[in-house]
């Protein structure tokens, strides 16, 4: 291919945007300046939400471009309806077109699918992580809810998996095609936080101001969810341990985007080179009574993206349009040059209007729906099926609402957050008649995207199966 253009994408898993400097982090102390050489040679956009706040219907957002709104593809069974045709994904677009496409690292699409000609999922087990803690002999210490290990400090020179990642990138950005797409897509700084010297305890003498409190007005969503994590449960010591291992994860994570950019820069294909960095969701590391993902607070909804293309995208721009994560795939193939695939639902951008409103969406709200599906736990509290929610973002204001609960629709338990004066959007407006408009159209509107969601009755068998197969998060 004449003039070929190599994307490399980088890819994090439960990555919050504040823990990465050039977003501005908790505490000066925390610095990510290899992830940050990114932003300074790129776009930075300060307003990028997940199209789901769980891994699955996230994961498949990025690469089909297909909201879990159309896609119905809205949690880790990857359950989707019935005639469900799995949509063409952007490496097999390129593929198509004379692309040489590579995955290393995690994948965790429905039903186990890879869309890359090569894909090499080492340096991703989660039992592998814990293993190499046990027998380096890592005090492990747990949450008291789901049990996530929220510290285990492995000695100096320890691998914990993912520098497999690391090497597979390097080895590709030299010896691959002059047309590359390579994906280096990491667990980290997902739990378990297990984390070697000297990144482990890099962060040990910060003391993290942490919000205990669930906060004026929570919504039954997020309570519900913080009674399953039990994220209030953990003392002042482990909640300090689960902020300062995740931010040495993250120095981790920092410290192996530093080496796969070198590489790439001793390729000699930086200025032929788009690289994308970004996560699926981000993560509650305990505060106000919460820990993992799975709500639309901002600190699991709100995510990191970063784009450089050096001569062709202006360096050190920071933009505060609304994106999303269905957006990567149309944006990607519109800066090579390749039509996307009929129907997505994503923009290109750096070509394509800004909306006015974004969606996310979450759960299937059947009666056999868990919260946790391949630990086949997660039920609501009164015993029904864990239920569907549906988020509408504008330039300000937040709504979530529940839309679907046993099998029902609904519309119930609205929060209305103003995030201009309250950004860590805490404070529920629903019932505040001065905002009485805002929600109404704002609810009319997550009604209308939660009423075109593919929807297909499955009978507890089924959801077993689907939960069988699921794998873990």
């Amino acid at each position: 291919m004449a003039n070929a253009i190599s994307v490399l994408w980088i890819m994090a898993d439960e990555l919050r945007a504040d823990a990465l400097s050039c977003y501005g982090t908790p505490h000066p102390a925390i610095q990510t300046p290899n992830i940050d050489r990114i932003a300074g040679e790129g776009v930075l956009f300060e307003r990028a939400y997940t199209s789901s706040p769980v891994c699955v219907p996230a994961r498949h957002a990025m690469l089909s471009g297909l909201s879990p709104l159309a896609s119905g593809v809205l949690n880790n069974e990857g359950y989707v309806p019935d005639g469900f045709k799995p949509p063409e994904m952007f490496p097999e677009t390129l593929a198509a077109a004379g692309w040489e496409t590579r995955n290393y690292g995690k994948e965790h699409l429905p039903g186990g699918r890879s869309p890359w000609q090569h894909d090499d999922p080492a340096g991703t087990a989660m039992p592998q992580l814990k293993k190499i803690a046990e027998e380096n002999g890592a005090e492990i210490v747990r949450s008291p809810g789901i049990g996530h290990v929220i510290s285990a400090v492995l000695p100096e020179g320890t691998e914990v998996g993912g520098e497999d990642i690391t090497r597979g990138v390097a080895r590709a950005l030299h010896e691959g095609s002059e047309a590359l797409v390579v994906r280096a897509s990491y667990l980290q700084p997902h739990k378990p936080m297990v984390v070697a010297e000297p990144w482990a305890t890099q962060y040990d003498d910060v003391v993290f101001d942490v919000p205990r409190a669930a906060g004026e007005g929570a919504n039954e969503f997020e309570r519900e969810w913080g009674r399953l994590t039990r994220g209030e449960d953990l003392d002042d010591e482990q909640l300090q341990l689960s902020f300062r291992r995740y931010h040495g994860s993250v120095a981790w994570l920092d410290h192996q985007v530093g080496e796969i950019l070198d590489a790439l820069e001793a390729s000699g294909r930086r200025g032929s080179t788009i690289v994308v960095f970004t996560t699926d969701h981000g993560a509650s590391l305990g505060e106000h009574g919460i820990l993992a993902k799975h709500t639309y607070a901002p600190e699991s909804h709100r995510v990191p993206l970063l784009v450089s293309w050096p001569g062709r995208l202006a360096a050190g721009m920071r933009r505060g349009d609304l994106v999303t994560s269905e957006d990567v795939a149309t944006t990607v193939l519109g800066l090579l040059g390749v039509d996307a695939p009929a129907g997505v639902t994503g923009r290109n951008v750096f070509a394509d209007d800004a909306p006015e409103q974004i969606f996310s969406a979450i759960g299937y709200g059947d009666p056999g729906s868990r919260a946790f599906p391949n630990r086949d736990a997660g039920a609501w509290s009164d015993g029904r099926g864990w239920p569907q929610r549906v988020c509408v973002r504008t330039e300000r204001y937040r709504l979530d609402l529940t839309t679907r609960r046993g099998g029902e629709e609904t519309a119930d338990d609205v929060f209305l957050a103003d995030s201009l004066h309250d950004p860590f959007e805490r404070r529920n407006l629903a019932d505040d008649p001065d905002y009485r408009r805002i929600r109404e159209r704002l609810e009319c509107a997550a009604r209308d995207a939660a009423a075109g969601i593919p929807v297909a009755e499955i009978d507890a068998e089924g959801f077993a199966q689907l939960r069988a197969q699921a794998s873990p998060v």
